[in-house]
């Protein structure tokens, strides 16, 4: 719990230096997403936020996450399926993503965070970021895949 507060401390520091308002709404969300590690859709982190803000919108959340990944106060996971999944982790890390069921799951492996993209002939491009996603299938929907089917 001490963590979250933190979280949440240096949450609202960040909204005041980028010239945010920390709304209890804006809150709301955020904590939200810092509370889960499923990786929630916009929809999902609405059904959270409405429990504890009955009078909260949809659209207030859906501007809400916008605002704060384009703030950096949360990333945008995966379009899997056409729909952003977000998390407040923003330290370095990677993502198994299972084509099964959706899941997403964090990948820590500092291997990975060494990679450099040899720059463009002509410069054209700057790398400032990335994030690798493995696709696959989790234990549980291999294993549902190999299970043999009744008739």
């Amino acid at each position: 719990m001490r963590d979250q507060g933190r979280a949440l401390e240096a949450f609202a520091g960040a909204c005041r230096s980028r010239g945010l308002s920390v709304t209890h709404q804006r809150q709301a969300v955020y904590e939200a997403v810092l509370g889960s590690r499923e990786h929630p859709d916009a929809e999902e982190i609405f059904r959270v936020v409405k429990a504890s803000v009955p009078t909260i919108s949809r659209g207030t959340v859906y501007r809400t996450l916008e605002t704060l990944r384009q703030v950096g106060l949360v990333t945008d996971v995966s379009r899997a399926r056409g729909t952003a999944r977000f998390e407040a982790a923003l330290e370095p890390h990677h993502h198994l993503v299972c084509l099964g069921c959706n899941k997403i799951m964090d990948l820590h492996d500092e291997s990975l965070n060494r990679l450099r993209v040899a720059p463009p002939v002509d410069g054209a491009f700057e790398v400032t970021g990335y994030q690798i996603q493995f696709v696959g299938y989790c234990r549980s929907c291999r294993s549902r895949k190999t299970k043999p089917q009744s008739r």
